[in-house]
């Protein structure tokens, strides 16, 4: 008798102790996977603090890093696919924008000491990265140097390159690395009001992108030198020139020498980086 009524009171305390277990680990898998994603992002991180460290990857874990940097960047549908007949694609990603990104990386165990990345791997790339997949931005990433061969190559084939420094520059900064290198269209559409160069809203000033300015001889160096000096500016102290467009494009005469004065100023200037 004192079984059959002992029975129901145990079950009903222990349904709740089911139900609760149940909810928690929902809750336990729900929060790893936010982890995970939140860890993706981020992962290039920990595993690259410094450029000796990128050195000391393997060429998988390279590529996995230039994933992962491209996720950081806010690039969707970004997938590393470098392997035995990748046909010269080792990452892919979509920009903001919605273009297609085909990356092949070439990594130096030696870094800038090992071998230089020459005109063949861009012309493979140039044979694969438009006709075979269709991508409307090709990248040649590396960790060494490029010679200037490959570099005049890249040049007259549209084809853009990611050195050792840039590579520094991308891991280290918070720019997205089709604004490291001056590719339009690939950031998100802002609702920042359209400036017009030479015409900049509520100003009479000119203003100048870093190729005009360079024209203009309002600076010395091309603008890819100059987006390398800007980003070094902070690190050693030296104000920016207050950027008129809020995207870091367009700068008035005065405020780019007084940047150039500040810089010339502490004698740090590095030499001139080929095109």
């Amino acid at each position: 008798m004192y079984a059959a009524f002992a029975g129901p009171p145990a079950f009903l305390w222990f349904l709740p102790l089911m139900l609760l277990a149940s909810a928690t680990a929902g809750w336990l898998l729900a929060m790893q996977h936010q982890k995970r994603q939140q860890v993706a992002a981020f992962r290039c991180q920990r595993s690259c603090c410094s450029p000796t460290r990128v050195d000391g990857l393997d060429h998988r874990e390279f590529e996995y890093l230039v994933r992962d940097l491209m996720i950081r960047d806010g690039a969707t549908k970004v997938r590393r696919v470098g392997g035995a007949g990748d046909n010269g694609a080792d990452v892919v990603a979509t920009d903001p924008a919605g273009k297609l990104w085909i990356i092949q990386c070439k990594h130096r165990k030696q870094g800038l000491g090992g071998k230089v990345v020459g005109v063949q791997e861009f012309q493979v790339l140039n044979g694969t990265g438009r006709p075979v997949h269709k991508g409307n931005v090709v990248v040649l990433v590396t960790n060494g140097a490029v010679g200037k061969r490959a570099r005049d190559f890249a040049k007259s084939q549209k084809l853009e390159i990611v050195d050792r420094l840039l590579l520094e520059d991308w891991i280290a900064g918070d720019r997205p690395i089709w604004e490291l290198l001056g590719i339009k269209g690939s950031a998100a559409p802002s609702a920042l009001p359209d400036v017009q160069s030479g015409a900049p809203a509520g100003s009479s000033q000119s203003v100048y992108s870093l190729a005009e300015a360079y024209d203009a001889g309002l600076v010395p160096w091309k603008p890819a030198t100059m987006r390398q000096y800007l980003l070094r500016s902070q690190r050693r102290g030296i104000p920016l020139p207050r950027s008129r467009d809020g995207l870091g494009h367009l700068y008035t005469a005065a405020e780019l020498g007084e940047w150039l004065g500040h810089w010339r100023a502490q004698g740090t200037a590095l030499p001139q980086q080929p095109e």
